[in-house]
């Protein structure tokens, strides 16, 4: 996949992508109940599809697993849904912004997430992928969270001002969080 590049933007109803808010109403059912609502991208790769994240609501829980395979961070994949009145699985630290539809223009301000190519690492240390690749899974995509505009923290970082990593298997097409890290 060529490396493209998506923004945070000021939240626009007409466009797919968000972060924060409620969860899409076709997922509200599928959220455990210690998890909570972070984001829904537009799959890179699938025109329709999304790719909604869930993130465990302890942060200490979180950062105890940061990593495959016992990452606290869960991807549902499921078709286009429009926003749920679930207030409770929403995410309090965040305010709801729109992501912008992916683009190869790589202007570095408000750059969110970077799909393809090889990710930037904030710690480039193998234990954090040498597992994944182990077991047929490569980098798709990941969220930066230097990329926020203003409106999105209300609270403090989900990911400790850090980034998360999405990695896609070989074989199944599985997208699955491969870890997180901070700054």
């Amino acid at each position: 996949m060529n490396e493209r590049y998506a923004k945070c933007i000021s939240f626009d109803k007409n466009v797919k992508g968000r972060i924060g808010g409620n969860p899409p109403i076709c997922i509200e059912d599928q959220i455990p109940g210690d998890y909570k609502f972070y984001a829904t991208l537009v799959h890179p790769e699938k025109e329709n599809t999304m790719l909604s994240i869930l993130i465990h609501q302890d942060y200490d829980t979180l950062i105890d697993n940061n990593k495959y395979p016992s990452i606290a961070v869960k991807i549902v994949e499921h078709e286009f849904s429009e926003i749920g009145n679930c207030v409770e699985k929403r995410n309090a630290n965040l305010g709801m912004c729109s992501i912008s539809e992916y683009s190869e223009d790589k202007d570095s301000e408000n750059v969110l997430i970077k799909t393809g190519g090889t990710p930037f690492l904030i710690q480039d240390e193998e234990s954090y992928y040498k597992e994944l690749e182990e077991h047929g899974f490569s980098f798709f995509l990941s969220i930066d969270e230097d990329g926020y505009s203003d409106d999105v923290i209300i609270g403090s970082y989900p990911f400790g001002y850090g980034a998360l990593y999405l990695y896609k298997h070989h074989i199944t097409n599985e997208i699955i969080a491969g870890f997180w890290q901070f700054s």
